[in-house]
């Protein structure tokens, strides 16, 4: 063969590679993004394991790539078998004048046939022997996962006998329906929501008729079933984190000193709740509607309030220290006496709130509302109020000794002997 001929024999089995490998490719992107135009493969994936055929879940995703691999590694090792087989016999034909001129004349024919036949027949035997370890492994992985099957099979089962137990009259027997409810939906995403609903409805049903509410605080199944609500999207395993919180329905319960310290509560609808002393340490509360609400003596200090609806709520002396209320609607809310020290509430509304001895140390009010509020005897040492609106504010008693006011408006705002602005205040 000549140098010529060698060349375009090499020219045509890489174009020949690039074809089926662009081929392949873009088989298999179809196959991974279920995009259209697949109709055509319809027949062949009915016949295909589950986990072969999109859409793919987390689970899906081991055996594919096991099968994956085999198949490749299949493919080079009987690809290098015909190459062998082929080489061989080409190399055992007799000679042209041509390709004995060509052939190196120190290499003797058997020497360089051997050595080709010894290196595609190790790389023939490593392909198949891994192709076949690893269709094996993928085939192992789909038995355990079939196992699984009866188990899942019986959530529904599960699902509804214990919902039936949460109408029972023993605490016991709802105790461990709620339980079953919670690891249902932790292990099932089909139960997620139905176990909020559930769960939520359980808490409206049940929430006055808790025996320990004289005592301040909810009963143990309430409390378990609210602990429910605000863990069951961050539950391990689940993959979606604060991306998913609870949006229940929990209007006008009544749970007093419940602990909801850290839960994810986020866009949930708390409208004229009962939580007067109800430990809501670090929970996430972003965005819930907690307008009318009882918040009197309530824990929220580190707190995530960001944009949560406050209108008229009543959160007198609440603990807020170090929460952020940055963008909180807070009209007409009452604050009096809470600590608010170190907190965000840049941006808020305070229109007409009332914040009579509030501890307001440090706090962030840049570009907050406070038209119309009430701040008689409140402590605002060092706390920032650049460019807040403190128009018609009542600052009789109050205390705001290193306050920051830069361009503050304090148009009409009143004060007395007792008001304390720091040095070089503008004029009221």
């Amino acid at each position: 063969m000549t140098s010529r001929q060698a060349r375009r024999r090499r020219a045509l089995i890489w174009s020949i590679s690039v074809v089926v490998s662009t081929a392949i490719a873009t088989v298999t992107v179809h196959l991974l993004t279920g995009a259209p135009g697949t109709a055509w493969l319809a027949p062949v994936l009915d016949r295909l394991p589950r986990y072969l055929t999109p859409p793919y879940s987390a689970a899906d995703l081991p055996p594919l790539t096991l099968t994956i691999l085999a198949a490749v590694s299949l493919l080079i090792g009987v690809g290098c078998w015909v190459a062998g087989e082929l080489r061989r016999r080409r190399d055992l034909r007799p000679l042209t004048p041509e390709e004995t001129d060509a052939r190196p004349a120190e290499r003797p024919l058997d020497t360089l046939t051997a050595e080709r036949g010894a290196l595609l027949e190790r790389m023939s035997t490593w392909g198949i022997v891994l192709g076949l370890l690893l269709a094996a492994g993928s085939l192992v992985y789909t038995d355990a996962r079939s196992m699984q099957t009866p188990l899942e099979g019986q959530s529904p089962d599960r699902y509804g006998q214990a919902v039936a137990q949460l109408g029972s009259e023993r605490i016991e027997v709802r105790l461990d329906a709620i339980d079953t409810l919670q690891r249902l939906a932790q292990d099932s995403p089909r139960d997620r929501v139905m176990t909020v609903d559930v769960m939520a409805a359980y808490v409206r049903e049940h929430d006055s008729m808790s025996p320990a509410r004289q005592l301040g605080r909810p009963a143990t199944d309430v409390q378990m079933a609210l602990t429910v609500l605000g863990s069951v999207y961050d539950a391990p395993n689940t993959g979606l984190g604060h991306d998913w919180v609870c949006g229940c329905n929990l209007a006008r319960i009544r749970v007093p000193g419940a602990d909801l310290s850290g839960l994810n509560l986020g866009t949930a609808i708390l409208t004229r709740a009962d939580l007067s002393g109800a430990h809501l340490s670090g929970a996430n509360l972003a965005h819930t509607d907690l307008s009318g609400s009882d918040l009197r003596k309530a824990y929220l200090d580190s707190a995530d309030l960001g944009h949560a609806i406050l209108f008229m709520a009543d959160l007198s002396e609440a603990d807020l220290n170090g929460a952020d209320l940055s963008g909180v609607d807070l009209f007409e809310a009452d604050l009096r006496k809470a600590d608010l020290s170190w907190a965000n509430l840049s941006g808020v509304d305070l229109f007409n709130a009332d914040l009579r001895e509030a501890d307001l140390r440090d706090v962030n009010l840049n570009g907050a509302s406070l038209r119309g509020a009430d701040l008689r005897e409140a402590d605002l040492r060092k706390a920032s109020l650049r460019g807040a609106d403190l128009k018609g504010t009542n600052l009789k008693g109050a205390d705001l000794t290193g306050a920051d006011l830069t361009g503050a408006n304090l148009n009409a705002a009143r004060t007395d002997d007792d008001t304390k602005l720091p040095a070089g205040a503008p004029g009221t």
